[in-house]
């Protein structure tokens, strides 16, 4: 196998990984939100003493009062019964500041009893017996939400007292802490998705390149013939030193003087 196709699948195995791990993390995350819903700072007690932290200086959300019961008013005074029966006494409680909470100075931190803020529509904030002034977020645990105190609190310590068991939320707290989750859940199924998918592609393109690439140390096919026609090396042959003759001498001509003719006498003779 080729190092480039050992590099390639063991990406594939390792962005498999990673992504199922980051995945499990994700679910994991997403069911922490409803881990967090079952949080409170006091439950079941009818007192209690809670630490506000207003760690940006501009006033806490607050908290949130739940008692165990259901919605209905069987006296038909249009009040819930479980608000009528329900009575909360603050104690003691920080001072409240008003840089985003509205009119807070006019609560002062005390507890108020509200159950769907502008049900209505006006920004009614009460306990009235109307059909849409109705909180079931924790129906599964039968509780059902009364009220809310020290809205727009600083940091400081929080007493309260009350006729009945009450179960109580730091509503601040666990907005972050289901912010937190939420975006965890996001980022683990996305990402380990995403990685998921990129090892499943690494794996497959790993798988190609196994099958389609020689290995590097493959040795090349020698191809035998049979019988008599198996190539044999020729037999080397040894070149002698040329030998050259001497060059033949020719002899030169003898050079022979001609006789010139003499013109001393004319010729004899005539007509």
């Amino acid at each position: 196998m080729r190092t480039a196709t050992k590099v390639v699948l063991i990406f594939g195995v390792v962005f498999l990984l990673l992504g199922v791990g980051a995945f499990v993390l994700g679910v994991g995350a997403a069911e922490d939100i409803e881990d967090e819903l079952k949080k409170y700072e006091i439950s079941g007690e009818n007192s209690g003493t809670i630490e506000i932290d207003d760690s940006d200086g501009i006033g806490e959300l607050g908290l949130t009062f739940w008692v165990k019961g259901v919605y209905e008013d069987t006296d038909m005074n249009g009040i819930w019964d479980v608000c009528d029966n329900t009575e909360v006494t603050v104690t003691a409680k920080p001072s409240v500041d008003e840089t985003w909470a509205e009119n807070a100075s006019e609560i002062n931190g005390d507890f108020y009893y509200e159950v769907v803020y502008n049900y209505d529509g006006n920004e009614s904030s009460d306990c009235a017996a109307a059909g849409k002034n109705k909180n079931h977020e924790r129906k599964d645990q039968n509780l059902v939400k009364i009220g809310r105190a020290c809205y727009g609190c600083t940091s400081g310590t929080f007493e309260f007292e009350s006729n009945q068991n009450v179960w109580v939320t730091y509503d601040d707290k666990v907005g972050e802490e289901v912010v937190e989750d939420i975006l965890g859940a996001i980022a683990g199924t996305v990402g380990g998705s995403g990685l998921i998918c990129c090892g499943v592609l690494f794996l497959i393109i790993g798988g190609i390149l196994a099958l389609t690439l020689k290995d590097d140390n493959q040795q090349p096919m020698m191809y035998m013939p049979p019988g008599n026609n198996m190539m044999t090396n020729p037999q080397a042959t040894q070149m002698t030193n040329p030998q050259f003759e001497e060059p033949k001498k020719y002899d030169m001509p003898q050079t022979t003087h001609m006789s010139q003719p003499t013109y001393d006498e004319p010729p004899q003779g005539g007509l």
